[in-house]
């Protein structure tokens, strides 16, 4: 279900605007993300992880970046907005474990 709503091209553009994005802005890819999440009014805490030191580090550097409204803005308009977690169990995949 994952791989058919996150795969294809598309992504993989976004991704490097937005990698390009935080190298304009001297930032880590993985920094700016976790900051970008924390920012969003609805994110008491973003969950974070790392498979070693060097990318807790990177994600604990986001506490150091002000997400302006701008900044935010900038990259927001790079992905469509997904749907409401409410209608993703309504996707028609061969995936779907059961319809509401």
């Amino acid at each position: 279900m994952y791989e058919k709503r996150y795969s294809g091209s598309q992504v993989f553009k976004i991704a490097e605007k937005f990698s390009q994005l935080a190298k304009e802005q001297n930032l880590s890819p993985i920094s700016l993300a976790i900051a970008w999440v924390a920012s969003h009014p609805a994110v008491t805490a973003p969950i974070i992880g790392g498979r070693n030191s060097n990318q807790l580090k990177e994600s604990l550097k986001s506490v150091d970046i002000k997400m302006t409204e701008k900044l935010r803005n900038e990259i927001s308009v790079l992905s469509p907005k997904p749907p409401n977690a409410t209608d993703r169990n309504e996707e028609q995949t061969i995936y779907n474990y059961g319809q509401r």
